[in-house]
């Protein structure tokens, strides 16, 4: 029972950012039949038994592999770096991984290994294995940073051809999966089966004694009322600077109303309110918008405005994903709001202090709701253009994507991230909000190297406000890129 309640919970999610947010005739039917029910004396809630629930399944067809699958996956360290688990460690999730291995191959009559690389920075290992005709990997998980470059090279398939393959099922991300597509065709898609863009999802942790202490009131109550925007951040964040020390100069030493490394500021600000430095146009094909952009260019101001001129940021030149001094200043009560991501809330979990978590804020309290960003370095799965049997690559995918909705996801987000890592109920609803309205934008992801990293962040970390110069300077050259990388699929 606790397992069919979570994945309701966990479809809701999924589905919520692709279905409309107001359904007018939807809205009033309900309305009516409640009143109906309600005028016959009988609450709507009795009148009808609320329906079974049923298993979410695959289709896939009984099928015998009658071969080993090798799958080729990225070595990354800022997330779960594997798909498979090779034994049982007493690790809930890791278990889990495991027995869908085990699964998988009782079913198909397979074997399935794992093959880590570092070559991840680029699209030529596939590439040399490709040209090579060397099929030795059935499937790869690589990074998304590069996902345009495997398409347009003709080095992958689109997973909307590949036999078996159902990206309608409730598996697949839907909520990502828009933002995945290029020209109406899907090439990449975000399944059950892979724990690293869950990972990635962003979120923001706080200081409950810096809440007590300086009277802050109820965050969560703000969160649900539809209250929690920039302007409450930043009104929360400023009461906690002060010079604890009496220096005259603010250090590491003193307290803060917020810790993060100055990459990761921006892009999680203007996904919050609902921007896309790389939107999609009427032909699902991408484009930068930015520069007549009022609304993000209204993002971009206010946040230099809160986070330096109010010296709410602690300013860092550091290039990792999450800020080394963050937890040491959240154990010592000098940091009232730390950036963090579903994986590293891991470094929270030994901290006597206690904390909760919270969603981005939105921009204005009108905004449609709330968002959080799925940053890049996800790994995603393709299926090399050369493989002999993609037929039994896409079997294996959507067993294993049918198989971790029903299992690894809600074990890792009901018992890891629900029960490990936060420390309240409260907590646990704020999780609920922030996984059902993740976004992904572009700039963020496939052309990062581009955008957030070649603009936003060295312009943030310098307290460079001139963004409309930046942009003049790039502008060509990011269109080419852009331009480029979609040409092939505009034949």
């Amino acid at each position: 029972m606790m397992k069919k309640r979570i994945l309701s919970i966990l479809l809701a999610g999924l589905l919520l950012a692709s279905c409309s947010a107001n359904n007018p005739e939807g809205g009033e039917e309900t309305e009516a039949q409640a009143s109906s029910s309600e005028l016959a004396g009988t609450p709507a809630a009795e009148t009808e038994p609320e329906p079974e629930e049923t298993e979410v399944t695959d289709d896939v067809p009984e099928l015998d592999f009658g071969q080993d699958m090798d799958l080729l996956v990225s070595n990354i360290s800022w997330a779960t770096r594997n798909v498979i688990a090779e034994e049982l460690t007493g690790d809930r999730v890791g278990d889990d991984q495991y027995n869908m291995k085990l699964e998988m191959e009782t079913r198909f009559n397979t074997k399935l290994a794992e093959t880590y690389t570092d070559d991840i920075w680029s699209t030529a290992y596939l590439n040399r294995l490709v040209k090579a005709d060397d099929d030795t990997f059935e499937l790869c998980f690589v990074l998304d940073l590069y996902a345009p470059g495997y398409a347009n090279s003709g080095l992958v398939q689109a997973l909307d051809d590949v036999q078996y393959i159902d990206l309608e099922k409730p598996y697949w991300d839907q909520a990502l999966r828009p933002c995945v597509t290029i020209a109406g065709k899907t090439w990449f898609a975000f399944g059950c089966f892979d724990l690293s863009y869950y990972d990635l999802t962003h979120i923001l942790t706080f200081n409950k004694g810096l809440v007590s202490d300086l009277n802050l009131g109820n965050p969560y109550e703000l969160v649900r009322e539809g209250k929690w925007t920039v302007d409450a951040f930043e009104s929360a964040a400023a009461r906690a600077v002060m010079d604890v020390d009496g220096d005259g100069t603010m250090t590491t030493e003193d307290s803060y109303g917020f810790t993060s490394v100055a990459k990761q500021i921006l892009p999680c600000f203007w996904m919050a309110a609902g921007e896309q430095s790389i939107a999609k146009d009427e032909r699902d094909i991408p484009y930068l918008n930015i520069i007549g952009n009022e609304r993000f260019m209204s993002v971009f101001e206010r946040m230099y405005s809160v986070m330096w001129d109010n010296g709410i940021w602690c300013p860092n030149t550091e290039d990792q994903n999450f800020w080394s001094g963050t937890v040491n200043m959240f154990g010592n009560g000098r940091a009232l709001f730390a950036a963090s991501t579903f994986y590293y809330l891991n470094e929270f979990r030994d901290l006597e202090t206690d904390f909760g978590i919270l969603p981005y804020p939105k921009f204005t309290e009108d905004q449609d709701g709330y968002h959080n960003r799925v940053e890049g370095g996800c790994k995603i799965a393709v299926i090399p253009v050369n493989s002999r049997v993609p037929e039994k690559a896409g079997a294996l995918l959507e067993a294993m994507a049918a198989y971790g909705f029903r299992t690894l996801i809600p074990d890792y987000y009901e018992v890891v991230l629900k029960r490990k890592n936060s420390r309240d109920e409260e907590s646990a609803e704020m999780l609920d909000l922030i996984f059902s309205t993740r976004s992904y934008d572009l700039g963020d992801t496939w052309w990062c190297n581009e955008l957030r990293d070649g603009i936003f962040k060295p312009m943030f970390r310098d307290n460079n406000r001139d963004l409309v110069s930046e942009i003049a300077k790039k502008q060509k050259l990011i269109n080419k890129t852009v331009e480029k990388a979609i040409s092939s699929f505009l034949d």
